[in-house]
């Protein structure tokens, strides 16, 4: 595990398949093994990996429930309902199982296998489950458009005082008062939460929810000091940090958005979603260096994080030129291989450009450009690509494209090169 986190796959793996010979039936070994290959960025020998871990396992949940992710992040839904039917039958009250199902078969518009999920968890009876049953039957409802049901069943689990203990009232008061705000009734949405407040004028989710509605209602001034005051209360959470910053930043208050960043910072400086917030920012304002230093710190804590590794890599082949950062870029971007993500797409086949690798690097940029094709970055990356390749006219299209995008408010030296290779080509007259 130690090996996978510092990006050495190759060499976990190889410990690893010695400890299966000695083992060949260990799920956690094989689960591990999965993890390395990802790493690498071979996603089918994960995957085997983590199908054998699941048979091995007896189709145990937590073995069952990682097959599964694994299968739907690759959009492979029927496999891992059968994945997770398997499991079923062995644990059938197990609801971590159930509410994975559920997931897939609302993903998948299936509303009447999503209604039976719904009845065996209310049938399970606990506190959690029937939580869980009315959450998933008011989904059903609205993405049925069937909103008045909907609301009758959120309103009936708060009722029932099920959710107040364990803090899950609140979650569902959320998602009635969404509701009425989706339908545009904020008046409603505004009495309700009173109301809800009224039982339970503490509850510092009511207190953030009754800030958000202020700001939608455009009270931004006491949305503000709500936030404000639940910042000051509850230092370690970073939710009314970053519904704050939005506010400023919507009423075109960068600069007191960025004090409060730090400032929250200075008390939590270790918290990751302020630390990306802080890379995200420090990017935009052209400190891309700072911005390196940020994600390399949150990759340090968090290496399997695919997307910390996409900007960091995606960063470090933007910024640096020399073969030993470039060579690291590759390394930790590794994973992205035969990712079917456009953005990642872009980094993996801008690192290969980068280290000459024209043809991989074609393959991935083409992808991802159709994908995002108003993006800027992107046209230029596959602009250069088709310029090394001699593909003259379309490298003059794709980085003429890039020009135009542009934000001409955030110049970034790849439109200094692009400008420059549209001149080789012959694309604009040199000035």
């Amino acid at each position: 595990s130690w090996l996978i986190d510092a990006d050495e796959p190759g060499k976990a793996i190889v410990i690893l398949r010695t400890a299966l010979d000695q083992d060949s039936q260990d799920a956690e070994t094989l689960t591990l093994m999965a993890q390395a290959h990802e790493r690498e960025g071979d996603t089918n020998l994960a995957g085997e990996r983590l199908a054998l871990a699941t048979d091995v396992s007896g189709s145990a949940p937590e073995e069952s429930l990682r097959y599964a992710r694994f299968l739907v992040a690759r959009d492979r839904l029927s496999a891992a309902i059968v994945v997770l039917e398997d499991a079923r039958r062995k644990n059938p009250r197990n609801v971590s199982l159930l509410s994975a199902l559920a997931e897939i078969h609302m993903r998948s518009r299936d509303w009447s296998l999503a209604t039976d999920i719904a009845r065996i968890l209310d049938d399970i009876g606990t506190p959690v489950s029937q939580q869980l049953s009315a959450e998933l039957q008011a989904k059903i409802l609205q993405s049925q458009g069937r909103t008045d049901d909907s609301l009758a069943i959120l309103e009936e689990q708060t009722s029932k005082g099920l959710a107040l203990d364990g803090g899950d009232a609140p979650r569902a008061t959320m998602l009635i008062i969404q509701t009425y705000i989706r339908n545009g009734d904020i008046e409603a949405a505004r009495i309700y939460l009173d109301e809800a407040l009224e039982k339970t004028p503490d509850d510092p989710t009511l207190q953030l929810i009754d800030a958000s509605v202020h700001d939608i209602s455009g009270k931004t001034d006491m949305a503000e000091a709500k936030y404000r005051d639940l910042i000051d209360r509850f230092p370690n959470s970073d939710l009314p940090v970053r519904l704050l910053m939005i506010l400023l930043t919507s009423t075109e208050r960068e600069a007191e958005a960025s004090i409060v960043l730090t400032q929250a910072l200075e008390k939590t400086p270790d918290q990751p979603v302020l630390l990306w917030m802080q890379a995200s920012q420090l990017e935009r304002n052209g400190d891309a260096l700072g911005a390196i230093r940020v994600y390399e710190a949150l990759y340090a804590k968090d290496s399997s994080s695919i997307v910390i590794a996409n900007n960091l890599a995606s960063l470090i082949t933007i910024h640096h030129d020399d073969p030993e950062n470039l060579e690291r870029a590759e390394v930790i971007a590794r994973r992205l291989r035969n990712t079917k993500v456009p953005e990642f797409q872009d980094t993996y086949g801008w690192i290969a450009y980068r280290r000459g690798n024209l043809d991989v690097a074609l393959d991935y940029i083409e992808r991802a450009a159709v994908a995002l094709e108003q993006n800027a970055i992107v046209q230029y990356h596959l602009g250069m690509v088709y310029a090394d390749l001699a593909r003259t006219d379309e490298a003059k299209t794709a980085l003429t494209r890039a020009l135009e995008m542009r934000d001409d408010n955030n110049p970034l030296p790849q439109f200094q090169k692009a400008h420059d290779t549209l001149v080789k080509l012959g694309g604009i007259p040199p000035e």
